[in-house]
C-alpha cells in the first residue's frame, strides 16, 4: 500500500511538472487578430503588412510575449473580443465607452491625422455648398461608404448616430470602398489622410481620379490602441504597457497639434 501511493505521488509529480510549460505558454500566449486596413495592418502575398503591426511585434517582444498573427473581418474582431474565448489582442482600434464593456485598452500606441474626405475628382463639387462635416453627414443626396464596426472616434460617431447619415455599409475590407466611389453607389468615405496612397494602391483604382477635402469642424485625430480580451491577465497588460511607454511618445500622443 505504502509503494502503491508513493508511486501515484510520484506519478502526479512528474504530470503537474510535464505540464507547467505547455501551460505557462498559454498564459502567456497571445493571439494578435487585424484587418485590412492600409498602411497600419494588411495582408500582401500572405505576409502580415502595416507598420503599426510591425510597432505591435516591436511592443510585445520587448514585453517578452510569444505572439501569433492572422487577419479577420471587423465584425469577427469584435466577436471575439466579446466572446473572450481566451488571451486575444487586436490592433489599433480606438477606444469607446461601448469596447469597454467588454474589452481592456493599452496606452495609445499612435495618433491618426485628422480625417479627410475623399472622393473623386468628378464628384468633388457636390461638397462645395458645405464648410462642416456636420453639413456633409446631413446631406441626404451624398451617400457614405464604410466598413462595419469602424469607428471614426467618439466626436464623429456621436455625430453619425445624431444624423442618421444615409450610408453604404459593407462588411468587407476597407479597400473596396474607393470602387464603390467610383462606381457612383457612394459619394464618399472617411479617412485619415496617411491611409490615402496605400489604401489607393490596394483597390487597384487610378489615385489621379481621387481628391480628398477638409471641412471646419473635424477633430484632432484619433488614438489607436491595442485592445485585449478580459482573460488576458493584468500582469501580461503591465509589461505591454511599459513597452509601450519605452518604444512611444506618451506627452506627444496626449498633446496633438493644432
Amino acid at each position: 500500500m505504502t509503494r502503491r501511493r508513493a508511486l501515484l505521488v510520484l506519478f502526479v509529480l512528474l504530470g503537474s511538472l510535464l505540464a507547467t510549460p505547455a501551460a505557462a505558454a498559454n498564459a502567456t500566449d497571445l493571439h494578435v487578430v487585424y484587418l485590412e486596413r492600409p498602411p497600419y495592418y494588411w495582408t500582401e502575398n500572405g505576409q502580415p503588412r502595416g507598420f503599426l503591426l510591425g510597432l505591435t511585434r516591436q511592443i510585445l517582444d520587448r514585453a517578452g510575449i510569444p505572439a501569433s498573427f492572422s487577419q479577420h473581418p471587423p465584425n469577427r474582431i469584435m466577436e471575439e473580443l466579446r466572446t473572450d474565448s481566451g488571451p486575444t489582442c487586436s490592433i489599433g482600434w480606438f477606444k469607446t465607452p461601448e469596447r469597454e464593456t467588454f474589452a481592456t485598452f493599452s496606452l495609445p500606441i499612435y495618433r491618426d491625422q485628422p480625417l479627410v474626405l475623399l472622393t473623386t475628382t468628378d464628384k468633388a463639387h457636390l461638397f462645395s455648398r458645405h464648410t462642416t462635416l456636420r453639413d456633409v453627414l446631413a446631406d441626404r443626396s451624398l451617400i457614405m461608404a464604410q466598413v462595419a464596426s469602424f469607428s471614426y472616434g467618439e466626436a464623429v460617431d456621436r455625430m453619425q448616430k445624431e444624423i442618421l447619415v444615409r450610408s453604404l455599409t459593407v462588411s468587407s475590407s476597407q479597400k473596396v470602398l474607393p470602387k464603390l466611389i467610383l462606381q457612383g453607389r457612394a459619394a464618399y468615405m472617411l479617412v485619415a489622410p496617411e491611409e490615402v496612397p496605400t489604401l489607393l494602391r490596394l483597390a487597384e483604382v487610378d489615385a489621379g481620379r481621387f481628391t480628398t477635402l477638409t471641412m471646419q469642424d473635424i477633430p484632432a485625430g484619433n488614438l489607436r490602441y491595442l485592445i485585449f480580451t478580459k482573460s488576458v491577465p493584468d500582469s501580461t497588460l503591465q509589461r505591454i504597457n511599459a513597452a509601450i511607454a519605452d518604444l512611444t511618445d506618451q506627452d506627444a500622443l496626449g498633446a496633438p497639434k493644432p
